[in-house]
């Protein structure tokens, strides 16, 4: 990366552009942190300009494509947050951060689309659960949470894994896919095979205007974006368990034998405890 100061390079820029360039790069320098979370096509959309248009900005900055860009810009943003942090210690910090992640995602619930997936997995043949690195953590305690309710699941964290699943699903499975930034090209492969099968698919994301957002018959979407330096931080992640136990939890109510199954799986273990 060859882009040094990205926000002050831009400054000293921004006059030489043509008029787009100009627009686009005013847009990056008044809202760098919400910058940090769009893809291209969000800032392409959000500053009324053109994706081909951002991917010129990238080069001119000296950035190879857009999450180069994105790497330089959130090094600036960081270091403007350093200078201007109060006295709170990183761990209080990372505390308050996480709650709110949990009030945001709370805010953001929406219910109908929690009861459409209690009911997809309720009616489920069988169901898939697709993520890589830390959303694979996510899809981890997905598995175990409806493993404890009966509803045994595979997840896959291998893509290829995936793909090859997604291709033998029909219209009574379900294919749930967690991806914080929802534009992961592996995920979205799987999943795109999954919807040409018709099977259900439940997206866990912390987009909601994403490529994979679009594949989603129900979309349920996490607080606190990720962006290139925080990506599997807890504040980001936090919101994604959250929407996995009301998940569970409203699959819990559909049926009495979800509750037995729980009582059931916890007995099985009580002889591995000391």
């Amino acid at each position: 990366m060859n882009s040094g100061n990205l926000l002050l390079r831009l400054r000293q820029d921004l006059a030489g552009y043509s008029p787009t360039l100009h627009k686009l790069g005013n847009y990056v320098i008044e809202q760098p942190s919400r910058v940090l979370y769009f893809t291209i096509t969000e800032l392409a959309r959000e500053s009324g300009t053109s994706e081909a248009s951002v991917t010129r900005l990238c080069r001119h900055l000296g950035c190879k494509g857009y999450t180069e860009f994105k790497m330089a810009l959130a090094l600036c943003v960081q270091q403007g947050t350093q200078e201007t942090a109060n006295d709170r210690s990183v761990s209080e910090s990372l505390v308050e951060e996480s709650v709110q992640a949990l009030r945001d995602t709370g805010a953001l619930l929406d219910r109908l689309a929690l009861q459409q997936a209690a009911l997809a997995l309720h009616q489920a043949r069988s169901i898939q659960i697709y993520g890589v690195a830390a959303s694979a953590i996510i899809g981890d305690f997905l598995q175990y949470k409806l493993l404890r309710l009966g509803k045994p699941a595979l997840l896959f964290s291998d893509m290829h894994r995936a793909a090859m699943n997604a291709a033998s699903l029909a219209e009574n499975d379900v294919a749930i896919a967690i991806s914080s930034s929802g534009s992961t090209k592996d995920v979205l492969h799987a999943v795109t095979l999954a919807k040409q099968r018709h099977a259900q698919v439940i997206v866990i994301s912390n987009n909601q205007r994403s490529p994979l957002a679009k594949l989603a018959n129900t979309l349920l979407v996490a607080a606190k974006p990720e962006g290139p330096l925080n990506a599997g931080a807890l504040p980001a992640k936090v919101g994604a368990m959250l929407l996995v136990e009301l998940m569970a939890t409203e699959l819990a109510q559909r049926d009495a034998a979800y509750l037995q199954s729980v009582q059931t799986t916890a007995s099985a273990t009580l002889p591995l405890l000391l």
